[in-house]
Parts: C-alpha cells; sequence; structure tokens
C-alpha cells in the first residue's frame, strides 16, 4: 500500500512538474485543460488508496454483532477523511491555476 502511495506521488510530481512547462500564458484555455486533468487525475489515485485502505480496515473489524456497527464507524471516518483530501487537493490545484492567472497577467502588464 505504501509503495502505491510512493509511485502515486513521484508519478504525480512528474506531471506537475511537465504541466509547469505546459502552462503557456499564450495559451490559458489549454492550461487550464492541463491543471484539470492533473486534478482529476490525483483525485482518482487519492481515492483509490482511500477506498483500499478502508476496506482493509473492514478486515480488521471483529465478526459477529459488533461487525456491522464497526464497519459503520470505519466507513464514517474514512469518508471524513477522504473529505478533508480532496478538499486539499482541489484547493492545490485552484492555487496553482490562481499563481498561473496571476502571472500571465503580470506579463502582459
Amino acid at each position: 500500500m505504501r509503495s502505491a502511495g510512493w509511485v502515486a506521488g513521484i508519478v504525480l510530481g512528474w506531471a506537475v512538474s511537465s504541466a509547469q512547462l505546459e502552462m503557456d500564458c499564450a495559451r490559458p484555455h489549454q492550461a487550464r485543460n492541463v491543471v484539470g486533468r492533473l486534478m482529476l487525475s490525483e483525485i482518482e489515485g487519492a481515492e483509490d488508496i482511500n477506498r483500499a485502505a478502508m476496506w482493509e480496515a473492514f478486515g480488521r473489524c471483529p465478526g459477529g454483532p459488533g461487525a456491522a456497527a464497526c464497519r459503520e464507524e470505519e466507513q464514517r471516518r474514512f469518508e471524513a477523511q477522504w473529505e478533508r483530501q480532496k478538499r486539499a487537493i482541489e484547493d492545490k490545484y485552484r492555487k496553482m491555476l490562481s499563481e498561473f492567472e496571476e502571472r500571465c497577467q503580470a506579463s502582459a502588464a
């Protein structure tokens, strides 16, 4: 599980640095598309990792009458964690796009 996250981090880091090269002020629409694709890719990867961790946590729940309550609690916990993580990813890409637009406005002035 950790190695999948590590590999995903390296790939996303490479993709983000490559996106920086593609973010040309002369083509803002293309830059927005690149940022949008990167954001969706990171969200999907993080969601997959979160879901796998949740299922792993379900497996640690005891059998018998407490199993359903344990799974519900784990699901609530992972859903809350996922919402925070997703917001952080969205904020990161909003900031990236905002900084790009500010840079372009400054260079045009």
